[in-house]
């Protein structure tokens, strides 16, 4: 079967390299405590792809996980963390006379910064969606292409944060967030990126391989976005190192020295194993705790792990 890329449909792709379900499982459960194995059926192993046209990095098959997955996830406190900084920079794109869309809106954190004239989130999550309307926020449980067939052109702004990753979809997703859009209407991503300190430490870094993120986005996968849909880029966005991630941004730090210092390249992308690597990153998480303090009171915060993405629906 030919595999294809879920944003531009072009099969010129690369296959990256290949990981076993069960070590992917076997990760998940050393770093949630949960099993995660029947998420993945009887598939043995998944395909890590680049596309030469989109500069997207996704896996194939799709494996995307299921609403008891994420309910696993829910239960640590930095899933759903209240204050991003996507969020405020978004606010700056959104007036009061706006009417908001918010694709996989969570616990409705966004809704309760903004003052709007109508604000619509969708969730598939229950717990995250009986949060959210405890607060009297408006969420609705149904996809983005569902939502767009009943709603065409209904909302000024249409924005979804750290969700493309999650989807299998792409085209589909991107078609119809632009389908509710209003004629020179906003719409605004932010995903995590690819392209950052995090390049370094992704290793056995499971959240960002399924079935919890399918695809992997760098600055150049979004402004392909904006070619393919035929959008005007108003901004792209690099957040500033959170202090949640300092200790994380110090490790990828170390480990990127101890690497250059021993030659040490393992040419995998997602997974390491080898003992060396583990006693590298031993030292690495070691050592980040004694420059923590350092990178967060430092004057000028390096660039953090996620990118937000502007873009205009053409007005006519």
């Amino acid at each position: 079967m030919t595999v294809t890329c879920p944003l531009s449909g072009s099969s010129d792709v690369v296959l990256l390299e290949k990981v076993s379900t069960k070590i992917l499982a076997e990760l998940y459960e050393k770093s949630i405590g949960e099993s995660v194995l029947s998420e993945f059926d009887r598939l043995s192993e998944i395909g890590f792809y680049h596309c030469a046209e989109s500069d997207l990095k996704f896996f194939h098959p799709a494996v995307t996980g299921s609403e008891s997955f994420y309910e696993k996830l829910q239960k640590f406190s930095w899933y759903y963390l209240e204050d991003k900084e996507e969020f405020k920079y978004a606010l700056n794109h959104i007036k009061p006379s706006d009417t908001v869309l918010e694709i996989g809106c969570g616990n409705g954190t966004l809704a309760e910064k903004l003052t709007v004239q109508e604000y619509v989130g969708l969730e598939f999550s229950q717990q995250a969606q009986t949060y959210a309307r405890e607060k009297n926020i408006k969420v609705l449980n149904e996809s983005i292409e569902e939502h767009a067939k009943k709603h065409p052109e209904k909302y000024s702004v249409v924005c979804s944060f750290q969700v493309l990753e999650h989807v299998a979809d792409i085209h589909s997703f991107i078609k119809a967030s632009l389908k509710c859009l209003k004629p020179g209407g906003i719409l605004i991503y932010s995903v995590p990126r690819a392209d950052c300190f995090i390049a370094s430490v992704k290793k056995n870094m499971i959240l960002n391989m399924p079935p919890h993120h399918l695809s992997w986005w760098s600055t150049k996968s979004l402004q392909y976005v904006a070619q393919i849909f035929n959008l005007e880029i108003i901004d792209i966005h690099y957040d500033k190192l959170a202090e949640v991630h300092a200790r994380w941004y110090g490790s990828s730090v170390i480990l990127r020295t101890i690497e250059k210092a021993t030659g040490y390249d393992n040419k995998s992308q997602l997974i390491d194993n080898s003992v060396f690597y583990k006693i590298m990153l031993a030292i690495a998480t070691f050592g980040s705790k004694l420059i923590e303090k350092r990178v967060v009171n430092s004057k000028e915060l390096p660039d953090g792990h996620s990118i937000t993405s502007v873009y205009q629906k053409p007005k006519a």
